[in-house]
């Protein structure tokens, strides 16, 4: 292998907002026709296709929404095709766990042209879409109310909880979107929103992540309704302010109840936002029970100075409390079906190698970073889908030696980055080199703390186990020779797969294999998240769902060394200096010793923690791996 500089990750970047930017529905490719929703009424249960020329299992959505199965057992997609769809639709409460993806927001439109002094309807009857139902997902779509400015009109009115809305538009004028429910959270993600007075308005907490906020008049953006009781209400991040050519004033909102709360966080502001930002409605005791703040505002329309005194502005630390955990925290469960969390995730990118580098060579100066290099001697095989989760899929990556004449042993690789970070890319160079030495190698995508909590990581390695023994023809792998790896964090979960094989770390699981493995690698992993030598905290209370004053049985469930019924293997541990990495090690190792189950321990005395990433000691531990491999595997 060679070792050089890590190139830019600019086009890997460019790479996936193209791809990101281009993600329209997929229809299923099966046989579609005409159902019947008078008969098919609350039964269907399975997804399901609607399009106004015929071609789908309904016409219009609202026959579609009558035939779905209330309480569904398991998620379905309501798969819309490009049209107009003049309907005036409401979701029910018992319609839950259904994703509705159009095409694109440009061609799949729902329409609708009711307003509040239409026959005396009021605003909260002008709704296109009323949302009642939870565990809903709404995908490339436009949402609108035509009716023009004769007052409130309401385009979407929303109280159902854990709603995710995913590239969508929404259009009307006064009053366009209701977000309400005291108990509903709510996640807007990539989406338009216009509107001319009060157009984000209601009770709800909602958060508005990467967002673009129109506004066509001189007037308020939003008239939060918060609840006393609740902690949070409207929260935009990372958003964009505009407005017509014409449109010079224009508040971030005002307060439609006392206690309204509205947080404005990293967000773009255009000119037509007034200096003082806000207003009170002419109520001056809403300003001493309202909580209205921003943090990082930039542009024309940012004037932190100039804000009204009953504002704030938030500290870097204090925005903090607004990252989307925090946000969406409750009593329900955070998590969907498939136990990822129901607001989806992003790929948190702090633990990456360019960043790891930049921190440990000002203690090492000397070090330089390992690339991914290909090898003459290895094939790869990637992208692998290994487990499927609705419309989740993890992947792995395999490298084989070309040349070889028998099977030969394998080894699941597993990276690391605190359990919430990180990406299998930095397994890859030594995989390849492991694969140079005669080994079958696969790292592995997992589930990560921003997406899904422990024991998702250790359910997910474990079918990716049982996903190459199933595979091993085609990789030419020794099933009863299969070890595992780990660095950090992914060192503490190859123990922890290494050593278990109860069913509550096992998962669930169609193939037919075993995910017992014959030895394990542990660089840098903890075994005992509570222990003396442990400095485990915030990220280890992300991944276990809460601290170990409120989890006690998490985390020691977690710690391979506080196993009820351990299934002991022989484990390499390679270590940094630093002890914390090493927290229940020893202890571990005695353990083993009284089993009569080998180990080996290797120190680098003065190394950084993620050290099998860099030159200095990256052959140095792939030749420890290599050596006590050839112990315990046939080759």
């Amino acid at each position: 292998m060679k070792i050089s500089f890590r190139k830019s990750g600019f086009f890997y970047l460019v790479f996936l907002v193209f791809a990101v930017g281009n993600s329209f529905a997929q229809v299923p490719n099966v046989e579609i026709k005409p159902l019947d929703s008078e008969k098919l009424k609350g039964k269907i249960e399975h997804d399901i296709v609607v399009a106004q020329d015929g071609s789908g299992h309904f016409k219009t959505i609202g026959e579609a929404l009558d035939a779905i199965r209330v309480y569904l057992p398991e998620p379905l997609t309501v798969y819309i095709k490009p049209g107009i769809y003049k309907e005036k639709l409401v979701i029910l409460g018992p319609v839950t766990n259904v994703t509705f993806e159009g095409e694109s927001p440009e061609n799949t439109i729902i329409t609708f042209d009711d307003f509040a002094a239409k026959d005396n309807m009021g605003t909260f009857e002008t709704y296109t879409l009323k949302v009642l139902g939870n565990s809903l997902t709404f995908k490339n779509l436009t949402i609108e109310n035509t009716a023009g400015n004769v007052g409130q009109a309401v385009a979407l009115h929303t109280e159902g909880d854990r709603l995710v809305f995913e590239n969508c538009r929404f259009l009307g004028n006064q009053d366009t979107m209701f977000a309400s429910g005291e108990n509903s959270r709510q996640l807007y993600r990539n989406c338009y929103i216009e509107g001319t007075t009060d157009f984000i308005f209601g009770s709800a907490t909602a958060l508005f992540d990467n967002c673009v906020i129109h506004s066509k008049s001189d007037s308020y953006i939003t008239a939060a309704s918060t609840p006393e009781w609740v902690e949070y209400g409207y929260v935009f991040k990372d958003c964009k302010l505009t407005a017509d050519s014409e449109v010079k004033k224009v508040y971030l909102g005002r307060p439609w109840r006392d206690f309204a709360k509205t947080v404005f966080i990293n967000t773009e502001m255009g000119d037509h936002i007034v200096p003082e930002g806000w207003h009170n409605w002419s109520r001056e005791n809403a300003e001493k029970t309202v909580f209205y703040a921003e943090s990082g505002s930039y542009g024309p329309g940012a004037n932190a100075e100039e804000r009204v005194g009953w504002s704030h502005q938030l500290t870097a630390e204090q925005a903090k409390e607004y990252h989307i955990y925090k946000v969406f925290e409750g009593k329900t469960k955070t998590v969907d079906f498939y136990g990822n969390r129901w607001y989806g995730y992003q790929k948190e990118g702090s633990y990456n190698l360019e960043d790891a580098w930049k921190k440990d060579v000002r203690n090492f100066p000397q070090i330089k970073p390992v690339e991914i290099q290909s090898s003459e001697s290895v094939t790869e095989s990637k992208g692998h889908v290994y487990k499927k989760l609705g419309s989740r899929e993890l992947k792995l990556d395999v490298f084989s030696p070309i040349k070889a004449e028998s099977l030969r042993p394998g080894i699941v690789m597993i990276h690391g980055g605190g359990w919430k970070s990180g990406d299998k890319e930095l397994q890859v160079p030594m995989a390849i080199a492991l694969a140079e030495k005669g080994y079958v190698t696969a790292v592995v995508e997992y589930r990560l703390s921003p997406e899904a909590q422990y024991p998702a990581a250790i359910h997910d390695v474990k079918e990716a186990v049982r996903w190459l023994k199933v595979h091993a023809n085609e990789f030419g792998i020794d099933t009863s020779q299969v070890a595992i790896s780990g660095s950090s964090a992914g060192g503490q979960i190859a123990a922890l797969v290494g050593m278990t094989n109860t069913a509550a770390y096992e998962g669930n699981s169609e193939l037919n294999a075993s995910s017992e493995v014959k030895a394990i690698v542990d660089m840098d992993g903890v075994l005992a998240f509570r222990h003396p030598e442990s400095a485990e905290g915030q990220v280890a209370s992300e991944w276990l769902g809460g601290t170990y004053a409120q989890k006690p049985e998490v985390w020691d469930a977690a710690s391979p060394l506080y196993l009820k019924s351990p299934a002991y293997k022989p484990i390499l541990f390679i270590q940094s200096q630093y002890p914390r990495f090493h927290a229940g090690r020893d202890e571990l190792i005695a353990l083993l010793n009284e089993k009569g189950i080998y180990s080996e321990v290797h120190t680098f005395p003065e190394s950084p923690h993620p050290f099998w990433l860099y030159d200095v000691w990256f052959e140095k531990t792939l030749a420890h791996i290599d050596d006590f491999l050839l112990k315990i595997l046939q080759k």
